[in-house]
């Protein structure tokens, strides 16, 4: 005889089986009518932490950068333009320096006329660098609007320009005064 509660479960398994089999081998992924396509792909590193976590992402043809990624390159470019803008201040200082040297040797040139000397070449310096820095801070705040961003993200780096402006200033004033003392 037969068993019918064997013939019925057996029955009911294959069912299962057919079933799960089509649902997942006779249907293609490309032709399903409820599959998206996704408007906005975020990749993450996670390889360094600290570091940017999303990585520019394409919406449409356009390249969309973080905030983090915006930041991180703008500020590579405002450390090269310190280290040059150092670098042309102390060759100045230092030419200052020697002529000083002289000047308290050979009595030919005024004082006033060697501080006016350097003073103008200081703010010539100083001008090229704040017109290099307006620069690059519009060109920043342009990038972070036309990903979206707001503009003002950009401040940080204003404020940080201004605030090591003043600072080197008094730098060079108090080893102008030191060297004048001496």
């Amino acid at each position: 005889m037969i068993d019918m509660r064997r013939i019925t479960i057996f029955a009911f398994i294959l069912l299962v089986i057919i079933y799960l089999g089509s649902k997942y081998v006779l249907i293609d992924e490309k032709e399903s009518p409820t599959s998206h396509t996704p408007q906005r792909q975020i990749v993450k590193e996670l390889d360094v932490p600290g570091q940017t976590v999303f990585n520019s992402t394409k919406i449409g043809h356009v390249e969309v950068s973080s905030v983090e990624e915006i930041k991180a390159r703008y500020q590579q470019k405002f450390e090269d333009l310190e280290a040059k803008t150092n670098e042309k201040i102390d060759a100045l200082f230092n030419e200052a320096k020697n002529d000083y040297q002289e000047f308290s040797e050979a009595e030919d040139v005024s004082l006033k006329d060697l501080y006016k000397k350097y003073a103008d070449e200081g703010q010539k310096i100083e001008d090229e660098t704040e017109a290099a820095f307006k620069a690059l801070y519009e060109e920043m705040s342009k990038e972070l609007v036309s990903n979206g961003y707001n503009g003002a993200e950009a401040e940080e780096f204003k404020d940080k320009y201004l605030e090591q402006k003043e600072l080197r200033k008094s730098e060079i004033l108090e080893k102008a005064l030191s060297i004048v003392r001496n």
